[in-house]
């Protein structure tokens, strides 16, 4: 197990958004002293600050990292390709003028885009089709040149992230709770065992924090985290699984003939970058530079489902 580095400030960008809030509360647990979140209104709980300001600021972004060693950047502004490569290079900007030496960026698994590898790793090739899948890169590409030797970047690339008060799964467990029988039949028979691809977010949390503490420079390197080798991980089963914890009958493993390749024809058609039904994401190397997994799939599942009744 690699030797770990206490932290003793860190200052995150989306620390208010579904991942963000995750991460805080882990880190508070862990007992990280000082934590800033950039917000629209400034103000103190426990041991958070919230700074006020926007990612377009760059004075607010100077005030957000001052004097800490540790930035994460959960943030990303919707549908505008301009916007955030402008904030990116401002806040990085802002981390380099303020001796920051540690940058983690919360990007996404899909900038790998449309790929023909049954396997995608951090080596994989990206080919992004849509225009969220090339502003990630993009940003991914403009960190990767702002911070070459001089500041530590770590880029995290998460699956589906799934987990209270996130919005997968959202739809599918709607549908089955309001929907009737023969409609939640329907995409069965197309979907199949098609990979999910769901990471829950405790994962990508307590991965985000062994890569901020690890004592080894990871500069420039980039961290898959997936949990689709976990045999549930698939249209049927989590389909199933979801309506029997909402005392529904589970469903048959009746499937229309060759439906992988029908689905993978309806995905290019509706333009989608991940065609290939069985492609997974390979979380190989985060494990290989020594993080050991104690959540649950199952566990991450239950949890989820009880929020829905909150």
């Amino acid at each position: 197990m690699s030797k770990k580095n206490k932290i003793l400030g860190v200052s995150i960008l989306g620390g208010t958004g579904f991942i963000g809030r995750h991460l805080v509360d882990y880190f508070l647990n862990q007992g990280v002293g000082s934590i800033r979140i950039l917000t629209r209104k400034k103000g103190l709980i426990n041991n958070v600050s919230f700074v006020q300001g926007d990612l377009l600021s760059s004075n607010s972004l100077n005030e957000l990292v001052n004097g800490q060693e540790l930035v994460i950047n959960l943030a990303y502004i919707s549908e505008n390709h301009k916007a955030n490569l402008i904030a990116i290079d401002q806040l990085a900007n802002a981390c380099i003028e303020e001796g920051v030496s540690k940058f983690i960026h919360c990007s996404t698994a899909v900038v790998a885009g449309r790929v023909d590898a049954p396997i995608i790793n951090e080596e994989t090739l990206c080919n992004p089709l849509s225009g969220y899948e090339k502003t990630k890169l993009a940003i991914e590409d403009l960190l990767l040149s702002r911070f070459r030797n001089k500041v530590e970047l770590i880029i995290v690339r998460p699956t589906a992230v799934f987990g209270v008060g996130g919005l997968n799964l959202v739809k599918t467990a709607n549908a089955l709770m309001n929907k009737s029988r023969f409609a939640n039949i329907l995409p069965i028979l197309i979907n199949s065992y098609r990979k999910m691809h769901l990471v829950p977010v405790e994962e990508v949390v307590r991965g985000i924090y062994y890569l901020a503490t690890i004592d080894q420079d990871l500069s420039g390197e980039k961290f898959i985290i997936s949990q689709d080798n976990h045999p549930y991980n698939n249209y049927f089963d989590i389909v199933n699984y979801l309506a029997t914890k909402f005392g529904h009958n589970s469903y048959p493993a009746i499937f229309i003939p060759f439906s992988s390749l029908f689905l993978m024809l309806i995905l290019k058609l509706m333009g989608r970058s991940q065609v290939n039904p069985e492609q997974v994401f390979s979380s190989k190397k985060l494990h290989e530079y020594g993080y050991t997994s104690n959540v649950d799939f199952i566990e991450a599942l239950d949890k989820f489902v009880l929020s829905l009744y909150s």
